[in-house]
């Protein structure tokens, strides 16, 4: 049983959609397995035209919202279990990138449920991010698209072709008993 993990990795790789790029994801088994509602959870890192953009999943926690001219607290919702949490990055400078409309989109390879929306920018304890709480779809083996919108800033000359339009990547992930079990081999956090 314990040599069958590989096997199940690699027929997950091969079967499994393609990340931006092109490129077939790597996925890495977790062991031991890890629980998003008890901690962060790093889902994988991927470096796509440029940008380098991490996906953590983590307990659904309540935001608070400028709605309007007033400061509202979104509280966490009956079914949200998740916090899906998007840090899109520069590689060059290591800074978060500001400005953006960040979606995801997941499906449950399994069930063949899917979910959309736009995540929040949000301050937190890490910092800037993008994020929404999610109920996710159950148990199974996900794919999950972010894409990062082209950023509302002006650039300099130098960066003046840098995200001029979406950035698009995929991520693997799957959950058994409500517990992460394989995630995208993250890439390494390069300086340029």
């Amino acid at each position: 049983m314990k040599n069958s993990i590989p096997f199940i990795a690699l027929a997950s790789a091969l079967t499994f959609g393609t990340l931006a790029q092109g490129a077939e994801p790597k996925v890495k088994v977790l062991s031991p397995v890890e629980d998003a509602t008890q901690k962060t959870v790093l889902i994988g890192r991927n470096l796509a035209d440029n940008m380098l953009v991490t996906f953590e999943l983590e307990a659904a926690k309540s935001m608070w919202m400028q709605m309007g001219k007033k400061w509202t607290e979104h509280p966490v919702g009956k079914d949200e279990i998740y916090h899906v949490e998007v840090k899109p990055v520069d590689p060059k400078s290591q800074t978060r990138i500001p400005y953006a409309d960040v979606t995801f989109s997941v499906i449950n390879r399994d069930n063949k449920k899917k979910l959309s929306g736009k995540l929040h920018p949000m301050w937190g304890g890490s910092g800037l991010h993008y994020a929404a709480n999610s109920p996710l779809a159950g148990d199974g083996t996900y794919e999950t698209t972010i894409t990062v919108g082209a950023p509302a800033f002006g650039r300099g000359s130098a960066d003046k072709g840098l995200w001029v339009k979406p950035v698009t990547t995929t991520f693997h992930f799957k959950l058994t008993g409500g517990k992460i079990v394989e995630v995208s081999e993250p890439v390494a956090e390069a300086r340029k």
